[in-house]
This record gives C-alpha cells, sequence and structure tokens, in this order.
C-alpha cells in the first residue's frame, strides 16, 4: 500500500472524509504552504492523500474517455496550482504528486505543458511512479510516439510534435534506439504523403541505422525510385 493511500485511510477511519481531506489542503495558503522543506512535507502529505482518491475514482469508471475527462477538466485545474507553487519555491524533493500530474498532461495530450513540467522533472532527477519502470525521458518519448502514430493512422497530422521533439530523441537523450527509430520512421511516411522523397529516404535510412528491424525496407526504395523519377523528369523539362 502507497504512503499516501495508507494515510487517506487512517484520516478516513478517523472519521475524515474526503471532503475534510481536501478543507485541509486548501486551508495551506500559498504564502504558509511550502516556507519551508517541514511545512512542505507535511503539505505533500495531503495532496498524496488527495490525489490517493482522486486516482481511485479514475479506476473506478470503465470509459476512456470519461476518465480523460475527470483529468482535463477537474483534477488537471486541482493540482497544477500546487505543482506551480512547488516549482517556485525552489526546494527539491522526490514528488510524487507533481510526477502524476505529468503522466495526466500526457494522457490528455497536452504536450506543451507536458514538455515543460517534463524539462523541469528531468533537471530536479524526478521519478515517474514506480508502476511505470521507466525515466521521465523514455515516458515522454514513447508517449509522445504513440500519440502520433494513432493520429496519422486516423488521418490526422501529428505535428509540430514529433518534429520538435526529434533533436532530443535522437541526440540529447540516451534512449532505446528503437524509440528514436520510430520517431524517424513516422516522419519519413509524413514526407512521403508530401512526396518530399528526399526527406523521406533520409528519415528512413536514419532509422534503418539505428534499429534495422524498424520495417522501412519497402517505403525506402519506393521512395528512392519515387526521387530518380523525379530528377528524371526535372532533367528532361
Amino acid at each position: 500500500m502507497s504512503i499516501a493511500l495508507a494515510h487517506k485511510r487512517r484520516m478516513l477511519a478517523q472519521g475524515e472524509g474526503s471532503a475534510t481531506v481536501a478543507a485541509r489542503v486548501g486551508a495551506y495558503t500559498s504564502t504558509t504552504a511550502l516556507a519551508s522543506p517541514a511545512n512542505a512535507a507535511k503539505h505533500l502529505k495531503l495532496m498524496e492523500a488527495a490525489m490517493a482518491g482522486d486516482l481511485e475514482r479514475i479506476s473506478a469508471i470503465n470509459s476512456r474517455e470519461l476518465r480523460q475527462q475527470l483529468k482535463r477538466d477537474e483534477l488537471l485545474p486541482k493540482y497544477l496550482e500546487y505543482v506551480q507553487r512547488y516549482r517556485d519555491s525552489g526546494l527539491n524533493y522526490p514528488n510524487a504528486v507533481v510526477m502524476q500530474v505529468l503522466v495526466w498532461l500526457f494522457d490528455t495530450a497536452q504536450f506543451e505543458a507536458g514538455l515543460e513540467l517534463a524539462d523541469f522533472a528531468i533537471e530536479q532527477g524526478q521519478q515517474l511512479p514506480e508502476r511505470f519502470k521507466r525515466d521521465v525521458q523514455t515516458f515522454v518519448a514513447d508517449e509522445l510516439i504513440e500519440w502520433a502514430e494513432a493520429e496519422h493512422k486516423a488521418g490526422r497530422s501529428p505535428e509540430p510534435y514529433v518534429s520538435n521533439l526529434l533533436p532530443r530523441v535522437d541526440g540529447e537523450w540516451e534512449l532505446f534506439e528503437r524509440i528514436p527509430a520510430r520517431f524517424h520512421k513516422l516522419l519519413g511516411i509524413l514526407a512521403m504523403d508530401e512526396k518530399d522523397w528526399a526527406k523521406a529516404i533520409t528519415h528512413f535510412e536514419r532509422a534503418t541505422e539505428l534499429y534495422s528491424e524498424i520495417g522501412v525496407n519497402t517505403r525506402l526504395e519506393g521512395a528512392r525510385k519515387a526521387l530518380r523519377k523525379q530528377q528524371a523528369e526535372g532533367a528532361t523539362e
């Protein structure tokens, strides 16, 4: 059982329901809650207790759409204020609430805010909830490429997020090679959609270099053939 959940259950056993927990959290003002490490630790316990209750609410909902709506419309506004106050405090300690908010931002495809918070978490050396078994960089790259591939399959553009994250995925961050290869593969496919054969070839070749089993050989040969044809037609004209 998590510390937060155990704490919440102890309060419930003492007659303090979720409304009381929320009231106690709200009793801390922005000027006192994170004024010192001791106050910050007490405030974090309350926030963790509230978060544990909200995670139980989410788990009781069967509809993915309704879960996302709850996170986006109610829970994120509820916790983002605390996250900002923690960031402004200058303190640095393991903060499960910040990291759960990070997860929810990516769950709800709020990538600008999610990437900004991810940068902060990486700088602080924060760890994701244990169930993820990944570092922040891997989580961010995985979540974004999963979303991007689904968007493209549905006929929607995943840009500019894929291109914007590429320098980090293939360069700045140390990731399993298949992850940046997936980024290059998708960018190659997007380039083929635009008939930008040279760009597609560049991405497919890099994807193959990173991870030979990424599965772009047929597309790569098709792009090369199309580029040769385009060049020949241009020379003729």
